[in-house]
């Protein structure tokens, strides 16, 4: 077995597993899979184990095991602070390790039917919420239940604080307690009342942080073991396109190099290190057939989206639309992911069992495709997850999985696949590209009684449903969601939607429909307000009149923006997405030719708030890449293939550049909502909409580039 952790377990004396047994599971418990371990002090040995999520060293030491994946978002903290929370642990003893992919960690969906591990849609928290929660509170239960036994009281007798149970002038800690606790037949608690919280809504230290400043941090890039060879890869850049013939005579002249082959329409090079595959591909020479859409570009694409609006069909309604008089049209490119830290992922293939260890932010459906790549059983897979170096939803494909078990099946070894950027880019699953049209009728006095919504552009989940799935209920929601719904009072009110067929691989992009709705909805919206002189923030509190929760989000952001400072103009958009309300308030200023965003406010009610610091900061993140997106970012199409190559080609927000943000949280008591997403779909449409106040221009087409120039 390869043990990829950066610290030993130290193995002492009994323990104690317990958790929560989630609907479908068997007896049987998952193995310990400590590919990340943040100062985890057990070793798995023969424990008596309840369940997969809770152990307790005898050295009192808690170790919480997270099935979601750690990518920046701080789910290793504020997971961990839930089971805490309802057990009642000592947080300075807390540690929390990677969970295995396995049917135990699979989290609620909540916004769709079924359960899944697999890390987005802003979903951890929200999917997790209740299954942490029972999970640490039956925990606790039996901790109590085996002091109550040992000292021969009521269970009702005793209290738990800070990891020690107590009654009267007896007390144990949970090292303790832990192997008595063990033998026990499971029991229920019941989590705690809000007003008992202790943990819940403060910010403890992060507990990745440490080993990400030390440099002992484990991303998929990092991974190492004996005999490990690496590997590069190139595919047809066009889309549908494949491979002729590829000449490696001058590649195999790279020391380093072990070989060079194609593999199901991929030049592979295989080498003792990621530089020399680099070098040698970058070497070799090969003949690509372009394809049946070798004629495809930005102008073709633009003709379908007109084609297709006028074949809309519709598919929500509130009312019946009328007559509209207004109408305007917008437009978003198609957009790459680009994180930080590339597509990798390390493979071993071997006497009929497969070991990944990845950047994945989808265990669950890794496994199953891993399987059918190398024609062995699902639980023949492990998939092992390591930190990500950025995922924004690209991440949670199978591709760069399943292409490094190809490899390491063909190579037969250990192999560590690692794409350039230039593959990145060039087959990417995108933010698919989307046009909207957007139409109203208004009353006397500039308000919306009718507004209709047209869309036309790829599904962003047509690489993953079947096409006869795509037009149904809940599929349309990552289409349409946020504009079948919104905080303002419109009588009548429909979404009309054409599905665009290019061989164009597209997925979720960070906050995925609202990437572009929150641009499409709010932008118009100040259209309509300026239609008749409104102020385009009395506008929407007017509209906004009958939803006291979005508009006090739209008020405390107002409120923390403060005066406006002479000389900038200041543009506002809110939205709604993965279950939390975001407002946000735009300062800039416009000179020359150029414009720069000062200060952005930006408030978000997601409910009850686990850990405020991470709150502020993913608040923080979204709006600020939403705003490099809408400045310079786009893919355009040539030749049915991807024009930009690199960063370069599609230049990203420089730090200097970047606002003044304040973050601040609604004080809630609705059920958690997401926070790393919700953040960036209104930023496009808050600054657009101060754009057009300093300047009269109105931006209707992303990025903005070079439009404000004369």
């Amino acid at each position: 077995m390869i043990n990829l952790s950066r610290r030993g377990f130290v193995a002492s004396g009994a323990g104690l597993v317990l958790g929560f047994t989630l609907p479908g599971c068997g007896a049987g418990l998952p193995r310990i899979d400590d590919t990340i371990n943040l100062g985890s002090a057990l070793a798995d040995g023969d424990l008596a184990r309840l369940n997969a999520w809770i152990r307790v060293a005898p050295n009192g030491i808690v170790t919480l095991a997270m099935g979601a994946s750690e990518m920046g978002q701080g789910v290793f903290t504020s997971l961990p602070m839930i089971l805490a929370e309802e057990l009642d642990a000592d947080w300075d003893k807390v540690r929390a390790e990677s969970a295995p992919t396995d049917k135990a960690y699979r989290h609620l969906n909540v916004d769709y039917p079924g359960t899944g591990q697999l890390t987005g849609g802003s979903l951890s928290v929200r999917g997790y919420w209740s299954i942490l929660q029972e999970a640490g509170a039956s925990a606790r239960a039996m901790l109590v239940e085996a002091a109550a036994i040992k000292w021969g009281v009521a269970p009702e007798s005793c209290s738990v604080e800070n990891g020690v149970v107590s009654c009267d002038d007896r007390s144990a800690d949970f090292g303790e307690l832990a192997a008595n606790a063990a033998v026990l037949p499971h029991i229920s608690g019941t989590p705690k009342d809000p007003k008992d919280w202790k943990l819940l809504g403060t910010s403890p230290d992060r507990l990745d942080l440490p080993p990400k400043v030390d440099g002992t941090a484990l991303f998929g890039i990092d991974v190492d073991m004996p005999d490990l060879l690496n590997a590069t890869l190139r595919r047809c850049p066009h889309f549908g396109g494949s491979l002729v013939s590829f000449d490696d005579t001058k590649a195999r002249e790279v020391a380093g190099v072990h070989d060079i082959f194609s593999l199901e329409g991929a030049v592979v090079v295989v080498a003792d290190t990621y530089w020399h595959a680099r070098k040698a591909m970058q070497r070799v020479t090969i003949e690509w057939d372009k394809g049946p859409w070798s004629e495809l570009d930005d102008e073709a694409i633009g003709e379908l989206q007109d084609e297709a609006l006028a074949d809309g069909k519709k598919v929500y309604a509130h009312g019946k639309v009328g007559e509209t008089t207004f109408t305007q049209t917008y437009d978003v490119p198609y957009l790459v992911h680009a994180p930080i830290e590339p597509l990798n992922a390390t493979a071993w293939v071997r006497d009929g069992k497969v070991d990944v260890w990845a950047p994945t932010q989808a265990q669950q459906f890794n496994k199953v495709s891993a399987a059918k790549v190398a024609g062995v059983s699902h639980d023949d897979v492990q998939i092992h997850c390591t930190f990500i170096g950025g995922g924004f939803g690209r991440k949670s494909f199978n591709d760069f999985i399943d292409w490094a078990v190809r490899i390491s099946q063909h190579v037969g070894g250990p192999v560590k696949t690692t794409w350039s950027r230039e593959e990145c880019f060039a087959l990417g699953y995108y933010r698919p590209r989307m046009r909207a049209r957007m139409s109203a009728a208004l009353d006397a006095e500039g308000y919306p009684t009718d507004w209709k919504i047209e869309l036309a552009g790829q599904h962003v989940a047509e690489q993953v449903m079947p096409a006869f799935i795509l037009g149904l209920g809940p599929a349309l929601h990552p289409v349409i969601g946020g504009l079948d719904h919104h905080p303002y009072a419109v009588e009548n009110h429909e979404v009309w939607y054409k599905r665009l067929e290019l061989d164009i691989p597209v997925g979720w992009w960070r906050s995925v429909e609202g990437t572009y709705g929150g641009f499409f909805r709010e932008c118009f919206l100040d259209e309509l307000a300026a239609e008749n002189g409104h102020d385009p923030i009395e506008y929407r509190r007017h509209l906004m009149r009958n939803n006291p929760r979005e508009l006090a989000c739209f008020e405390l952001a107002l409120k923390n923006a403060g005066p406006l400072v002479e000389g900038m103009t200041r543009g506002v958009a809110t939205y709604e997405s993965f279950g939390s309300i975001v407002a946000e308030v735009a300062d800039i200023t416009f000179s020359g030719d150029d414009y720069r965003v000062h200060q952005v406010s930006a408030a978000i009610d997601c409910g009850v708030c686990v850990h405020p610091d991470t709150v502020k900061t993913q608040l923080m993140g979204a709006l600020t890449m939403g705003l490099s997106a809408m400045n310079q970012e786009a893919i355009t199409i040539e030749e049915g293939a991807a024009v930009q190559s690199n960063f370069h080609q599609m230049p990203l927000l420089q730090m200097n550049k970047a606002p003044r943000v304040i973050a601040d949280i609604v004080p809630s008591t609705e059920p958690p909502g997401g926070v790393g997403e919700p953040g960036l779909p209104p930023i496009a449409g808050a600054v657009c909409n101060a754009l057009f106040l300093a300047t009269g221009v109105r931006i209707r087409s992303l990025p903005v580039g070079d439009q404000l120039k004369s």
